[in-house]
């Protein structure tokens, strides 16, 4: 790796990302600082010469926009702007980039990233900001046409991620995380799911949405993994001391589906719903429940007795306009 002594500073809340990065980065770059707030930008940048940054687009559950990434993008630029700034999002929003890319970012990252890319981004944006430090102009994206569907989309995030993380140390964290999205992926499958993205230790599931029996295998699936999970809690319990918990959020409705060759040729999902899905997911501890879903699915669903529904009420989300109807979801009996 030719630029092996280059400096890095990574910015991102999430520790399974930072972790995973960890991991990765420190095989080919020998210096690298790690911020868990942007509100440590400044101070760093001032002290250190860094060579590129990678810096996250979202630092709130509540506020997935992007405006955040955005807003700290800014202000590299004003205080080194002959920096490489690579982006990072778990939402392939093809705006967002977009923007991104005008404001001066070098290139754009979706989570999951392929290793390989990752690593030759990041080498590519310094060699070609030791070769023309001056901002260039940044190459078109390549949009492919995109069209809309309606499906439902569950995040499924690991409770206590950061204590975990502490406790057993970012190496068997790792593992942890890795056994985790193993024992779930059968009952994704069983259940007709599609896993569409991991993203530190929170992974995204995608079904069509159809017919209402059909429909509730997104909530079968939640309970299945449920299942999984307790069925290997003696190899967790063994081998890291502790069994995983999780918690989900669910909501459906109309995406976009395209594709941007710069950030990745499979096809992407935007839009509201999964920015919505995601902040049900991170409401799942304020209302003390494993399963959150919005009224829109619920519609979405048949009436089963091994199902219970608790109405949380009427939410206002940051960044919508009109309140969205939540549920606690539980079985009514095992299985």
């Amino acid at each position: 790796m030719k630029n092996f002594n280059s400096k890095l500073l990574i910015v991102d809340d999430d520790d399974g990302i930072l972790s995973t990065l960890q991991i990765l980065l420190r095989k080919y770059f020998h210096d690298i600082v790690y911020a868990r707030a942007p509100q440590q930008i400044t101070q760093l940048i001032r002290q250190n010469s860094f060579d590129l940054i990678l810096l996250d687009m979202n630092f709130s559950r509540e506020d997935t926009s992007g405006s955040d990434g955005l807003k700290w993008l800014h202000h590299i630029k004003t205080e080194v702007p002959a920096c490489p700034v690579i982006m990072m999002t778990a939402f392939a929003d093809i705006d967002l980039a977009i923007q991104a890319l005008k404001e001066g970012a070098s290139d754009f990252v979706v989570k999951p990233w392929d290793n390989e890319k990752l690593i030759a981004a990041i080498d590519q944006a310094i060699v070609s900001n030791k070769v023309s430090p001056s901002p260039a102009p940044t190459a078109p994206c390549c949009l492919r046409q995109t069209k809309e569907a309606q499906r439902i989309f569950m995040f499924l995030d690991l409770k206590s991620s950061t204590v975990l993380a502490e406790q057993l140390g970012h190496v068997q964290y790792f593992e942890l995380l890795n056994d985790f999205f193993g024992d779930i992926s059968q009952p994704v499958l069983d259940h007709g799911g599609e896993i569409y993205q991991y993203v530190g230790d929170e992974v995204v599931i995608s079904w069509p949405l159809e017919t209402p029996d059909l429909n509730k295998r997104s909530i079968d699936c939640f309970f299945a993994i449920s299942d999984a999970i307790e069925t290997r809690s003696p190899y967790y319990l063994r081998t890291f001391g502790v069994q995983p918990q999780f918690k989900a959020g669910v909501h459906c409705g109309v995406v976009s589906v395209g594709s941007m060759d710069r950030i990745k040729q499979e096809e992407v999902y935007t839009g509201e719903v999964l920015h919505i899905a995601s902040r049900l997911e991170g409401l799942c501890n304020r209302y003390q429940s494993r399963l959150l879903i919005s009224e829109d699915l619920l519609l979405e669903l048949p009436q089963h007795e091994n199902m219970l529904t608790h109405s949380i009420g009427s939410i206002q989300l940051r960044g919508k306009q009109t309140p969205v109807n939540l549920y606690a979801i539980d079985r009514a009996f095992q299985i």
